[in-house]
């Protein structure tokens, strides 16, 4: 679920403010308790992947850094079946200053990902794959919103 962060980053690299200052903390399932995330994407998978692109994306400490970075995972819409499975994943992204509660980035980041025939012919087999990707674009999305931000 890592994604490719020289295409998320195109060529970029976050602001000396947030390199390598951003801390993981909590990833939380959403109100919605009718949201399938305990299909191929549970809130440990995505915490492990979003530990990754931080490092890889020169965001990431892996304790004690000047930000947080908190998750909630809101949506997964899945397909119940067919031949090309398109996940919607909504994971909502809030970044604190961890010294004074400061809140520096809050947004929900919508993302997709599809699997085909060519990908799996079972369709749970399917529905990991497009959960994953779905995910992965989500923290892609996530990787170009913080190297946009700007240096405080």
């Amino acid at each position: 679920m890592v994604p490719d962060v020289a295409a998320a980053g195109a060529g970029r690299a976050p602001a000396a403010t947030y390199r390598n200052a951003i801390t993981v903390g909590s990833i939380t399932l959403g109100r919605d308790t009718a949201t399938p995330w305990a299909s191929a994407v549970a809130p440990d998978q995505v915490r492990e992947a979003l530990v990754q692109t931080l490092a890889s994306a020169q965001l990431g400490q892996a304790a004690g850094g000047r930000f947080r970075l908190d998750a909630t995972l809101l949506t997964l819409d899945r397909p119940y079946a067919g031949f090309a499975m398109t996940v919607t994943a909504a994971i909502a992204w809030r970044l604190t200053e961890a010294a004074t509660g400061r809140v520096v980035y809050d947004k929900t980041l919508t993302a997709i990902g599809t699997a085909t025939l060519d990908d799996a012919v079972e369709n749970n087999n399917r529905l990991r794959i497009a959960d994953q990707r779905a995910v992965r674009a989500n923290l892609q999305q996530l990787v170009q919103d913080l190297y946009a931000l700007p240096a405080r």
